[in-house]
């Protein structure tokens, strides 16, 4: 009777433990990729940083490369500077800077080693879906730039 109780309580805890939602580690914010293609804002070449969480791209922002020195900073209220792009996708919804809406975006460039082989870019955003007027925003976050992605970032850019 003993063991046949002993396995019905293990059985018992297994069972909770499979219908308990599984919870991910979405750990800090971090670079997933930057773009290593040619594109341009207005006429100027680009270069898009996609962040996110546990490598799920969450926003993206886009900055003319003659911009990337240390010091600037580029921000946007309700997509009113088209040098600084900003949007995002969360669960196959896209959101976006918005000239009918209280948004913003804003990427201050902090710091540019080459010699020390790093980047950090402070980067913030409030977005919308137009869809259904959600808003998801982003406070200024600084993240760091490394290996593959210093080299997209600083392809063809004059520091």
């Amino acid at each position: 009777m003993l063991i046949k109780n002993v396995i019905l309580s293990i059985f018992l805890i297994f069972s909770l433990g499979a219908c308990m939602e599984p919870t991910y580690d979405s750990g800090k914010l971090k670079v997933i990729e930057v773009t290593d293609h040619d594109f341009k804002i207005n006429g100027e070449s680009a270069v898009t940083i996609i962040v996110g969480h546990a490598n799920v791209a969450e926003y993206s922002f886009s900055i003319r490369k003659s911009d990337l020195k240390k010091g600037i900073l580029l921000q946007s209220e309700s997509d009113n500077n088209s040098n600084v792009r900003a949007d995002g996708t969360f669960f196959s919804e896209y959101y976006v800077q918005s000239k009918d809406h209280d948004t913003h975006a804003s990427i201050e460039i902090v710091e540019i080693d080459p010699a020390q082989k790093v980047a950090r870019i402070a980067v913030g955003a409030k977005l919308v879906n137009l869809k259904n007027e959600d808003y998801k925003e982003l406070e200024i976050t600084v993240l760091e730039l490394t290996g593959k992605n210093l080299e997209h970032l600083l392809n063809e850019v004059k520091i």
